[in-house]
């Protein structure tokens, strides 16, 4: 079965999808869910808001984080509604993984 990672790296997005073998088909919305706008405004949430926790300027590239514990959550949860969302979607195609580590 196909799989849907939501990953995390700085300045790319959190949707990645691979074939049966593994192999990484994309890293952007697939085209089951191309039409599908609440889970591309919390995708892009999500990167926007990963990409901000860093720091990175001409002198130096560093993770700072989040301010405090309830942004932390807030955006954790933001992660399992989007999982939630595109498991209700691809759930006959594709595997869902959550592979966030914040």
């Amino acid at each position: 079965m196909k799989k849907i990672k939501i990953l995390l790296d700085y300045q790319c997005y959190p949707l990645w999808a691979y074939d049966e073998q593994g192999e990484l088909i994309c890293n952007d919305l697939i085209d089951e869910l191309k039409n599908e706008t609440e889970i591309k405004e919390i995708l892009d949430y999500i990167q926007n808001i990963y990409d901000s926790l860093f720091v990175d300027n001409e002198v130096y590239f560093e993770y700072q984080g989040f301010e405090n514990e309830e942004e932390k959550d807030g955006f954790i949860k933001k992660i399992s509604r989007v999982i939630q969302l595109i498991e209700s979607k691809v759930e006959k195609i594709y595997i869902v993984e959550n592979k966030v580590n914040v």
